[in-house]
């Protein structure tokens, strides 16, 4: 129960920290997605059990912060927790790995769902200039701060864990 009570304000903090300074750090028209790269570190962690509802936490967060319509972010975490699950369970077992695989194809997730989101509502959408100026350059930058995220929360849940294993 410690990893939710630890998790929610973490996340908060990670959504604080993108609107606020990682909103105004853009490369070309792509942002860092920090909610993201926390959920997929938090949800690689093996010892972790309640990571669905930190998922599910973050989708509401990025939700409420973003404009994107019928709580798409959530829809969008959703899925990307459970082909980490998929994955984790039954395919992979290196999470470094993991984490960069699932990086790339959460951002490709999240950017293709805006994009699909925004087609239903019948905006313009030039597509090769948003995957040049928007889909690669969220990419890089995920991919710049994934790792050192993943340290981060991977130590944050050992730390969890460590302590519940001694009480």
């Amino acid at each position: 129960m410690w990893e939710v009570i630890i998790g929610i304000p973490i996340l908060a903090a990670a959504g604080f920290i993108q609107v606020s300074f990682f909103g105004k750090i853009r490369l070309l028209g792509g942002t860092a997605d920090l909610i993201m790269l926390c959920m997929i570190a938090w949800s690689i962690n093996e010892r972790t059990r309640y990571s669905w509802i930190l998922v599910f936490a973050g989708g509401l967060m990025m939700s409420y912060l973003s404009a994107m319509p019928m709580n798409g972010y959530l829809w969008m975490y959703l899925l990307i927790w459970g082909i980490i699950h998929f994955i984790k369970l039954r395919v992979w077992q290196m999470p470094l790995i993991l984490m960069l695989f699932v990086t790339i194809l959460g951002t490709l997730i999240i950017s293709g769902g805006t994009l699909a989101l925004l087609f239903l509502q019948n905006a313009s959408v030039n597509y090769m200039d948003a995957i040049r100026r928007i889909i690669v350059p969220s990419l890089v930058m995920n991919l710049l701060i994934a790792i050192p995220i993943y340290a981060f929360l991977n130590d944050v849940v050992n730390t969890i864990y460590i302590n519940e294993d001694a009480e």
